[in-house]
């Protein structure tokens, strides 16, 4: 606790931001994300929109997982859910903002329903059941060409000029995506940090440490797992329409498993469990994925981003197995004693 400061009630003791230096930073740093097109080349924003994006859907698994600890295998077919129902709704004319939200309701909905199974399975065997849905839905429904009544067709070109409701104020361009992603992902991570701090997110807690534990102590175990499964796969779904519409065109390759794997990365190298390390996880990955890209073509060795990557992915987490948000917090509490030894 900063010299000075001192907490005079619970609600203060458990606010977002507790201290006055969290709020001047707040103030003074919020706006800086939203000026950085201005000084950026197109090829920046683009990228840093596809990391809010991302960061949105990693902030959905990380309440299945980090929150409620249940193992999930289909990221990328609840990407796909929420995309292709935006694409659909989209040629409707109801706007950008209807179409994702739609979209991740109905991600929410077969997320509940692939979840069902925790009624009697846990673990690795539940993981197998959202495994089905992943190979279900990028081997057999979305390209399947009698299902096109259904998807709308397994490739499919999205607008660009749709309007965020209705056909008022158009999402037309680079700087209108981010703007549109970069507000999502503060609305998302903001739901995301009160979660944690409710009744709710202590219950997802208690059933990922001690299911049998906390069925004692009275919690509808399956009620709250099903309850995880819908808030993430709403999260996941949205993100997945808001990356169709950045890449304006959607394929089923798009949303494999290893776009899966991928944001998994993504969570435990920034810290499962914790909102704003699912945050920086996405940051880091993503600049160190294109940094190694850039590098090694260069010396005309792509083929070798894969293993450069693994390795410095393995590297992290033998050295700080909590993530890299945990590393920064060892950091800071070292500097923060330094030069004294307690």
């Amino acid at each position: 606790m900063p010299c000075g400061e001192y907490f005079t009630s619970y609600e203060s003791r458990m606010g977002l931001f507790r201290w006055r230096i969290q709020r001047v930073a707040l103030v003074l740093g919020l706006p800086i994300p939203f000026l950085v097109p201005l000084f950026v080349g197109g090829g920046t924003v683009s990228l840093l929109s596809q990391m809010f994006i991302f960061a949105i859907a990693v902030l959905g698994l990380n309440v299945i997982l980090g929150y409620a600890g249940e193992i999930v295998l289909a990221q990328g077919a609840f990407m796909a859910i929420g995309a292709y129902t935006t694409a659909q709704l989209l040629g409707t004319g109801i706007g950008l903002l209807p179409a994702v939200t739609v979209g991740g309701l109905l991600t929410a909905a077969v997320a509940v329903g692939f979840g069902l199974p925790s009624f009697r399975v846990k673990g690795f065997y539940i993981a197998i059941t959202t495994l089905a849905l992943q190979f279900i839905a990028q081997d057999w429904f979305f390209p399947n060409p009698q299902l096109a009544w259904l998807h709308g067709g397994s490739q499919q070109q999205f607008p660009f000029d749709a309007g965020l409701v209705g056909g008022f104020l158009p999402v037309e361009g680079e700087v209108a995506i981010y703007v549109v992603a970069l507000v999502s992902l503060l609305v998302f991570a903001l739901l995301s940090l009160n979660l944690s701090r409710t009744g709710i997110g202590r219950t997802f807690r208690a059933v990922h440490e001690n299911d049998l534990a906390a069925a004692v102590l009275g919690v509808n175990v399956y009620r709250n797992k099903l309850l995880a499964f819908a808030v993430g796969g709403f999260m996941i779904g949205f993100s997945g329409g808001l990356y169709g519409y950045q890449l304006g065109f959607i394929d089923p390759e798009f949303f494999g498993l290893e776009l899966t794997l991928e944001h998994y990365v993504m969570l435990l190298f920034g810290g499962l469990g914790r909102v704003w390390g699912a945050v920086l996880g996405v940051g880091i990955v993503t600049v160190l994925q294109d940094s190694l890209q850039g590098l090694l073509q260069a010396f005309q060795a792509t083929a070798l981003t894969p293993v450069l990557f693994g390795i410095v992915i393995i590297v992290v987490l033998a050295v700080e197995p909590k993530g890299v948000l945990a590393a920064l917090g060892q950091l800071k509490e070292y500097l923060r004693n330094w030069p004294y030894a307690y």
